[in-house]
Order: structure tokens, then C-alpha cells, then sequence
């Protein structure tokens, strides 16, 4: 008689989909940042304060995390 088995496999499927729902509700909690923060940087690319390439770089540094 096999103990565990079936049910452990079953409570680390259900562990693993309860750690992915968490990170993907910590995205979108953090998305209405990066939009303000991308507002900010196309704030002082217009006002130029940024040139085009400092704003791409500052741009993908916001996008990539």
C-alpha cells in the first residue's frame, strides 16, 4: 500500500496553482504603477529632459521589472 501517492501529487498541483493565482494578482496590483511611472518618463521626454534614447532605455528598465 502506496501512502501519499495520488493525494500528494494532488495537494502540490493545488500548492502550485495557489502560488501562480498569487503572483499574477501581484502583477496587476503592480500595473497601474508602471503605467504612472511610464506617464513620468513621457512627461520629461516631451519637456526634453530626456533625450529619445534615455527615454527608451528608462522605458525598457520600467518594462522589464
Amino acid at each position: 500500500m502506496m501512502l501519499g501517492g495520488v493525494g500528494f501529487q494532488v495537494g502540490l498541483d493545488e500548492a502550485h496553482h495557489k502560488q501562480l493565482m498569487a503572483q499574477r494578482q501581484a502583477m496587476v496590483r503592480a500595473k497601474p504603477d508602471v503605467v504612472e511611472q511610464l506617464k513620468g518618463l513621457k512627461a520629461l521626454h516631451d519637456d526634453g529632459a530626456l533625450s529619445p534614447e534615455e527615454f527608451q532605455l528608462a522605458k525598457r528598465k520600467v518594462l522589464d521589472g
